[in-house]
């Protein structure tokens, strides 16, 4: 989707040319799912994601996958490599099945982001902020003491058969990153105008009339190109059903 490739793009250019860890979408990979409503205590917590103001993004994003494969990737170190606290960041590509802004609907991407709340890994407590663009993980002792521990690639394959149940979802891409070279404050910048892109496709959908001069979405249509274009278009097809 052309709304998200250049930022896209600017994420590709931030991470190391190859990833530490990474595999293809395989269900038999899948965390054990655990209780939605469990509480990890922190003296039963190994370390947490984005812990102790360390920073922490998360970020869903529309548009093509590299050969359209479902895969995980890991830059940095996995679970069981790390022993505190660390910068993370959390980077989700979805390809749909229909590219074409014209078709959009808000209500599609909104379902689609929302998959991310219904993961639930066994000793992988997930917090995430959509309005700050934050996801922070408490990771359980016990899940990093079993026989194999629990790794990324395990909750990128739990997270990828949850988009995939998506009838709008062709393929996903799901990066993790707790590499400290990478550059994760630049990555909050890119997660930051995503939201704005989605949020204008929302304005797109909700709003009555097109009034570019007073509307707040002007500075984030400017700069992204396809968004001035599906404002018109969606404007275009309201005074042909009002007629």
């Amino acid at each position: 989707m052309k709304l998200y490739e250049d930022l896209i793009a600017a994420i590709r250019a931030l991470l190391p040319d190859t990833p530490d860890k990474a595999c293809g979408f395989d269900p038999a990979l899948c965390a054990e799912p655990g209780d939605k409503n469990a509480i990890l205590f922190r003296g039963d917590m190994a370390y947490e994601l984005g812990g102790s103001g360390k920073q922490s993004v998360n970020c869903t994003l529309f548009g093509a996958v590299p050969d359209a494969k479902d895969e995980v990737a890991l830059y940095g170190k996995d679970l069981c490599e790390l022993t505190q606290d660390t910068a993370f960041s959390h980077l989700t590509i979805v390809q749909l099945k229909d590219e074409d802004e014209e078709t959009l609907r808000y209500e599609t991407l909104k379902d689609i982001a929302f998959c991310q709340f219904r993961l639930y890994p066994k000793g992988y407590h997930i917090r995430i902020s959509p309005s700050a663009g934050k996801e922070q993980v408490r990771v359980a002792k016990a899940a990093l003491q079993q026989s194999p521990p629990l790794s990324l690639l395990n909750v990128g394959c739990s997270l990828i058969a949850l988009l995939k149940a998506q009838p709008d979802v062709a393929a996903v891409k799901t990066v993790f990153i707790t590499d400290p070279s990478v550059d994760h404050t630049a990555l909050t910048a890119l997660a930051r105008k995503a939201k704005q892109i989605t949020e204008a496709v929302q304005h797109t959908f909700e709003m009555n009339s097109l009034d570019c001069a007073s509307c707040k979405m002007k500075p984030i249509c400017d700069e992204v190109d396809g968004l001035r274009a599906l404002h018109f278009k969606k404007e275009e097809e309201r005074k042909k059903h009002d007629t």
